[in-house]
């Protein structure tokens, strides 16, 4: 797994998880409005195998795992994928907020801090995500952060008597400067000159 280190949004604060927080990811993925929002993180949601997923998660190479805090407790996790070094991009897996913090706005702190260490930190070129097409707060985050649509898996998932959408959706670097580097940069962007 990757150490994403420590991402410091205006609410929230994405940082490395530890032990202690496994409880509450055993929690939340148990949880019906978790399930019934995206898949959970690992199958199935079992106190006693949460200790041995989560060093199975540090194994994996371009794995990356944050606990996300807010007034010093957790709310939330996010997790993905670094894509090859040829490729500069990340795939966001899995990101959810505590259903008790639901409609506090931390999600979209957490998100928005999320991309900008991801493209102006990292200087990524692109980033990908999958979303039921019911989660209605997850596809207003990407709305907002500035994601588009690139393809959708028709029926895909089924619960509640139905079939659901996945909706996959893209957004690139230009698209992200667009949208947010005149609020959200970290760094002044590098002079065309800087490298000669």
């Amino acid at each position: 797994m990757a150490l994403g280190g420590t991402i410091r949004g205006k609410t929230t604060t994405l940082r490395l998880p530890v032990e202690a927080d496994l409880d509450e990811y055993n929690r939340w993925m148990a949880d019906m409005r978790i399930r019934h929002a995206h898949g959970v993180w690992h199958e199935p949601a079992m106190p006693a195998t949460w200790k041995e997923r989560f060093k199975e998660t540090a194994k994996e190479r371009n794995a990356v795992l944050w606990s996300i805090d807010a007034a010093n407790r957790l709310v939330g996790l996010a997790a993905g994928n670094f894509w090859s070094p040829t490729e500069p991009g990340f795939s966001l897996r899995q990101f959810v907020i505590d259903p008790d913090e639901w409609r506090k706005g931390f999600g979209f702190d957490a998100a928005l801090a999320l991309h900008r260490f991801l493209f102006d930190y990292l200087d990524l070129r692109r980033c990908g995500l999958e979303l039921r097409a019911d989660n209605t707060a997850g596809l207003r985050i990407a709305d907002r952060l500035g994601y588009a649509e690139y393809a959708r898996g028709h029926e895909v998932h089924y619960r509640d008597g139905a079939y659901v959408d996945e909706i996959q959706l893209f957004m690139n670097k230009d698209a992200w400067l667009e949208r947010w580097g005149e609020t959200e940069r970290e760094y002044p962007p590098v002079a065309a000159d800087a490298t000669r």
